[in-house]
């Protein structure tokens, strides 16, 4: 790290989880290029390490003695991604969100669904713009249902509920303005992991 950088330290392991993920992105959004978070929590933070991989030069994960896991990650600064879906294709029990490039005012995501699953229904404060790049589907807007194949653009205004399934191997170009918070994006992947169809992000 340059000389006269930052280097951030949070420590997580007392904050509520509900908070973690919000004050992780807060910190890193305020580093310059080069500058460095150290993050320590209680778990392997799997979905930090996805969300903020894109934006990062350097990022690592190590267990300490006692049982603790510190993130390492040092900012990039502004550059323009390149990136192929077949080698970022990833597929597991769920829905499979790739994240490209995640900040305040949007987001970017590569989404890759096995036959059969889905994203549940939910109503978001983000405007949905949603390209289907190989595959069918459904999707479900407000009290609609609309069928979804290869080139498929679906739009959706925020606060209308939405929900995406697959109806064979599909893969997509899923993107967000603004960025969902970190806690409404695990209320649907908690929902997608335990088969529930349709979550409130308002409770």
């Amino acid at each position: 790290m340059q000389s006269g950088l930052k280097h951030v330290e949070l420590d997580l392991r007392d904050v509520e989880p509900r908070f973690r993920h919000k004050l992780v992105f807060e910190a890193f959004n305020k580093l310059k290029e080069g500058e460095e978070l150290v993050v320590i929590v209680d778990h392997y933070p799997e979905h930090l390490v996805r969300a903020l991989s894109p934006q990062s030069e350097g990022i690592s994960v190590e267990q300490t003695g006692t049982g603790e896991y510190v993130l390492k990650v040092v900012k990039k600064g502004p550059t323009s991604i390149v990136a192929h879906i077949s080698e970022l294709r990833k597929l597991g029990d769920t829905f499979t969100p790739v994240p490209l490039l995640r900040k305040e005012e949007y987001g970017v995501v590569l989404v890759f669904f096995r036959e059969g699953q889905y994203i549940p229904i939910h109503n978001p404060d983000s405007d949905l713009i949603f390209y289907v790049v190989q595959g069918k589907g459904k999707a479900y807007v407000g009290d609609r249902e609309v069928e979804l194949r290869e080139g498929s653009i679906l739009v959706v205004p925020k606060g209308v509920k939405r929900g995406i399934r697959a109806e064979t191997y599909m893969e997509a170009l899923h993107i967000v303005i603004p960025a969902p918070s970190p806690d409404d994006h695990e209320k649907v992947m908690k929902a997608a992991r335990e088969g529930v169809q349709e979550v409130d992000l308002k409770r």
